[in-house]
């Protein structure tokens, strides 16, 4: 059984061009192959950090990807 739903899901995969679409998929693959949550490796300092990220981001309190990587671009140079 296990080897007829790979080789339907790898079939799936090889009709995917989206990058985006692929890496969200190897994500959410990766955190079932693992079986591991990535929050419990986070000591109480970052999980605050990550609630606090997680409102922002509810509250439509972001900045843009092009921001973000101007941002970026300008912390490397410093």
């Amino acid at each position: 059984m296990s080897k007829v739903v790979k080789t339907k899901i790898t079939r799936l995969l090889e009709e995917i061009d989206d990058e985006a679409v692929l890496n969200l998929l190897m994500e959410e693959v990766s955190f079932y192959a693992s079986k591991k949550d990535i929050v419990d490796g986070l000591n109480e300092r970052q999980l605050k950090e990550l609630d606090e990220a997680i409102e922002e981001a509810d509250n439509k309190e972001t900045i843009s990807w092009e921001d973000f990587k101007k941002e970026i671009d300008e912390w490397r140079k410093k």
